[in-house]
Protein backbone atom coordinates (compact mmCIF):
# COMPACT_ATOMS: atom_id res chain seq x y z
CA UNK A 1 0.00 0.00 0.00
CA UNK A 2 2.90 2.65 0.60
CA UNK A 3 4.61 1.73 -2.91
CA UNK A 4 1.42 2.28 -4.75
CA UNK A 5 1.14 5.57 -2.74
CA UNK A 6 4.25 6.54 -3.52
CA UNK A 7 3.45 5.79 -7.02
CA UNK A 8 0.63 7.52 -7.01
CA UNK A 9 1.88 10.55 -5.55
CA UNK A 10 4.77 10.43 -8.37
CA UNK A 11 2.05 10.24 -11.13
CA UNK A 12 0.37 12.94 -9.48
CA UNK A 13 3.49 15.24 -9.10
CA UNK A 14 4.86 14.41 -12.67
CA UNK A 15 1.03 15.07 -14.22
CA UNK A 16 1.29 18.43 -12.27
CA UNK A 17 4.45 19.26 -13.04
CA UNK A 18 3.71 18.11 -16.82
CA UNK A 19 0.71 20.65 -16.82
CA UNK A 20 2.62 23.44 -15.58
CA UNK A 21 4.94 23.16 -18.48
CA UNK A 22 2.62 22.99 -21.07
CA UNK A 23 1.16 26.35 -19.31
CA UNK A 24 4.58 28.19 -19.45
CA UNK A 25 4.61 27.02 -22.93
CA UNK A 26 1.92 28.49 -24.25
CA UNK A 27 2.30 31.55 -21.96
CA UNK A 28 5.45 32.31 -24.11
CA UNK A 29 4.24 31.64 -27.58
CA UNK A 30 1.18 34.23 -26.94
CA UNK A 31 3.88 36.83 -25.48
CA UNK A 32 6.05 35.84 -28.34
CA UNK A 33 3.36 35.74 -30.87
CA UNK A 34 2.27 39.46 -29.71
CA UNK A 35 5.64 40.85 -29.53
CA UNK A 36 5.96 39.59 -33.25
CA UNK A 37 2.99 41.52 -34.42
CA UNK A 38 3.34 44.65 -32.05
CA UNK A 39 7.22 45.00 -33.55
CA UNK A 40 5.64 44.46 -37.56
CA UNK A 41 2.60 46.74 -37.06
CA UNK A 42 4.93 49.64 -35.57
CA UNK A 43 7.49 48.92 -38.08
CA UNK A 44 4.81 49.28 -41.07
CA UNK A 45 2.70 52.24 -39.28
CA UNK A 46 3.64 55.30 -40.76
CA UNK A 47 2.55 59.15 -40.21
CA UNK A 48 3.08 62.38 -42.08
CA UNK A 49 1.38 66.35 -41.48
CA UNK A 50 -0.43 67.87 -44.62
CA UNK A 51 -1.33 70.89 -45.23
CA UNK A 52 -2.67 73.30 -44.70
CA UNK A 53 -3.97 74.83 -48.17
CA UNK A 54 -6.28 77.86 -48.36
CA UNK A 55 -7.21 79.70 -51.65
CA UNK A 56 -10.07 81.14 -53.78
CA UNK A 57 -11.94 79.94 -56.85
CA UNK A 58 -12.43 82.72 -59.74
CA UNK A 59 -13.92 83.00 -62.99
CA UNK A 60 -11.41 83.51 -65.51
CA UNK A 61 -12.55 86.11 -67.49
CA UNK A 62 -14.78 87.88 -64.84
CA UNK A 63 -12.69 87.46 -61.52
CA UNK A 64 -16.01 86.88 -59.59
CA UNK A 65 -15.70 84.42 -56.99
CA UNK A 66 -17.37 81.17 -57.44
CA UNK A 67 -19.37 80.14 -54.58
CA UNK A 68 -19.73 76.28 -53.62
CA UNK A 69 -17.24 75.05 -55.37
CA UNK A 70 -16.54 71.48 -54.28
CA UNK A 71 -12.79 71.37 -53.25
CA UNK A 72 -11.36 68.03 -52.94
CA UNK A 73 -7.74 67.65 -51.39
CA UNK A 74 -6.53 63.62 -51.73
CA UNK A 75 -3.89 62.09 -50.41
CA UNK A 76 -1.57 58.67 -50.89
CA UNK A 77 1.07 56.75 -50.37
CA UNK A 78 3.52 55.16 -52.75
CA UNK A 79 5.37 51.65 -52.89
CA UNK A 80 7.87 50.67 -55.53
CA UNK A 81 6.54 47.66 -58.21
CA UNK A 82 9.55 46.01 -60.40
CA UNK A 83 10.07 49.23 -62.35
CA UNK A 84 7.84 51.73 -61.39
CA UNK A 85 6.27 53.72 -58.33
CA UNK A 86 2.62 52.61 -57.43
CA UNK A 87 0.56 55.23 -55.59
CA UNK A 88 -2.35 54.10 -52.67
CA UNK A 89 -5.18 56.31 -51.35
CA UNK A 90 -5.14 56.87 -47.70
CA UNK A 91 -7.26 59.94 -46.89
CA UNK A 92 -9.11 62.99 -48.16
CA UNK A 93 -10.75 66.40 -46.81
CA UNK A 94 -13.43 68.36 -48.99
CA UNK A 95 -14.62 71.56 -48.65
CA UNK A 96 -17.36 73.82 -50.34
CA UNK A 97 -16.12 77.98 -51.02
CA UNK A 98 -18.00 80.27 -49.63
CA UNK A 99 -19.71 83.43 -50.84
CA UNK A 100 -16.52 84.85 -51.44
CA UNK A 101 -15.13 81.84 -53.39
CA UNK A 102 -12.54 81.17 -51.06
CA UNK A 103 -11.73 77.51 -48.90
CA UNK A 104 -9.33 76.58 -46.12
CA UNK A 105 -8.34 73.43 -45.20
CA UNK A 106 -6.70 72.74 -42.10
CA UNK A 107 -3.10 70.83 -41.51
CA UNK A 108 -4.20 66.75 -40.76
CA UNK A 109 -1.90 64.14 -39.86
CA UNK A 110 -3.00 60.76 -41.04
CA UNK A 111 -1.58 57.52 -39.41
CA UNK A 112 -1.84 54.48 -41.70
CA UNK A 113 -0.33 50.99 -41.13
CA UNK A 114 1.14 50.10 -44.97
CA UNK A 115 4.29 47.85 -45.07
CA UNK A 116 6.80 49.08 -47.48
CA UNK A 117 5.27 52.04 -48.41
CA UNK A 118 6.47 55.75 -47.94
CA UNK A 119 4.45 59.28 -48.33
CA UNK A 120 3.50 60.78 -51.22
CA UNK A 121 4.36 64.00 -49.87
CA UNK A 122 1.90 66.34 -52.09
CA UNK A 123 -1.68 66.86 -51.23
CA UNK A 124 -3.84 66.56 -55.01
CA UNK A 125 -6.88 68.85 -55.46
CA UNK A 126 -9.47 68.68 -57.47
CA UNK A 127 -11.96 71.19 -57.91
CA UNK A 128 -15.27 71.45 -59.41
CA UNK A 129 -18.41 73.47 -59.74
CA UNK A 130 -21.17 73.01 -62.47
CA UNK A 131 -20.53 75.02 -65.31
CA UNK A 132 -16.87 75.68 -65.15
CA UNK A 133 -13.86 73.52 -66.33
CA UNK A 134 -12.72 71.03 -63.50
CA UNK A 135 -9.44 71.56 -62.15
CA UNK A 136 -7.09 70.03 -62.91
CA UNK A 137 -8.52 68.32 -66.11
CA UNK A 138 -9.50 70.78 -67.94
CA UNK A 139 -6.78 72.48 -70.52
CA UNK A 140 -7.80 76.05 -69.15
CA UNK A 141 -7.68 76.31 -65.90
CA UNK A 142 -4.84 78.21 -64.04
CA UNK A 143 -2.47 78.04 -62.23
CA UNK A 144 -0.86 74.34 -62.15
CA UNK A 145 1.64 72.99 -60.39
CA UNK A 146 4.35 70.00 -60.33
CA UNK A 147 3.73 67.60 -60.52
CA UNK A 148 0.35 68.08 -62.29
CA UNK A 149 -2.80 69.04 -60.24
CA UNK A 150 -1.14 69.03 -56.69
CA UNK A 151 -2.05 71.81 -54.46
CA UNK A 152 0.93 73.97 -52.45
CA UNK A 153 0.87 73.84 -48.53
CA UNK A 154 0.58 77.49 -46.69
CA UNK A 155 -0.16 79.53 -49.80
CA UNK A 156 -2.85 80.88 -50.91
CA UNK A 157 -3.64 79.99 -54.35
CA UNK A 158 -6.00 81.91 -56.35
CA UNK A 159 -7.55 79.11 -58.97
CA UNK A 160 -9.08 80.07 -62.01
CA UNK A 161 -11.92 78.29 -63.65
CA UNK A 162 -12.94 79.08 -67.49
CA UNK A 163 -16.76 79.41 -68.18
CA UNK A 164 -18.46 76.51 -70.36
CA UNK A 165 -20.82 77.34 -73.07
CA UNK A 166 -20.63 74.71 -75.43
CA UNK A 167 -23.02 71.38 -74.21
CA UNK A 168 -20.32 68.99 -75.36
CA UNK A 169 -17.74 70.51 -73.58
CA UNK A 170 -20.15 70.36 -70.43
CA UNK A 171 -20.64 66.71 -70.75
CA UNK A 172 -16.89 65.89 -71.29
CA UNK A 173 -16.56 67.98 -67.85
CA UNK A 174 -18.69 65.52 -65.46
CA UNK A 175 -17.45 62.72 -63.57
CA UNK A 176 -13.74 64.95 -62.72
CA UNK A 177 -13.20 62.40 -59.93
CA UNK A 178 -9.72 61.48 -58.45
CA UNK A 179 -7.94 58.56 -58.87
CA UNK A 180 -9.17 55.84 -56.44
CA UNK A 181 -11.17 57.98 -53.78
CA UNK A 182 -14.15 55.95 -52.12
CA UNK A 183 -17.33 57.59 -51.98
CA UNK A 184 -17.67 58.54 -48.80
CA UNK A 185 -14.22 60.29 -49.25
CA UNK A 186 -16.23 62.80 -51.87
CA UNK A 187 -19.29 63.36 -51.01
CA UNK A 188 -19.67 67.01 -51.73
CA UNK A 189 -17.93 66.53 -55.37
CA UNK A 190 -20.00 63.29 -56.23
CA UNK A 191 -23.78 65.27 -55.36
CA UNK A 192 -22.61 68.85 -56.70
CA UNK A 193 -21.33 66.40 -59.93
CA UNK A 194 -24.69 64.77 -59.85
CA UNK A 195 -27.27 68.40 -60.20
CA UNK A 196 -24.66 68.74 -63.04
CA UNK A 197 -25.60 65.52 -64.55
CA UNK A 198 -29.46 65.76 -64.17
CA UNK A 199 -28.89 69.54 -65.83
CA UNK A 200 -27.45 68.18 -68.69
CA UNK A 201 -29.93 65.27 -69.04
CA UNK A 202 -28.15 62.32 -67.89
CA UNK A 203 -28.41 59.90 -64.73
CA UNK A 204 -26.62 60.24 -61.39
CA UNK A 205 -23.13 58.55 -61.33
CA UNK A 206 -21.74 56.89 -57.59
CA UNK A 207 -25.31 56.81 -55.77
CA UNK A 208 -24.24 53.69 -53.94
CA UNK A 209 -27.02 51.78 -55.88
Amino acid sequence: MEDTAVLNDNRFYTRVTFTKRGDNMKTLTTFLISLIITLTFTGCTITHEYGPYSGKVIDTETREPIEGAAVLVVFYTETWGLTVSQSKFIDAVEVLTDENGEFNIPGKRITGIRPLHSWNENGYVTIFKPGYGCYPRHKDVNPMFVPNGTIPENQRVMFELPKLVEKEELLENTDCFPMSVPDEKMTKLIGINNIERKRLGLQPTHTGE
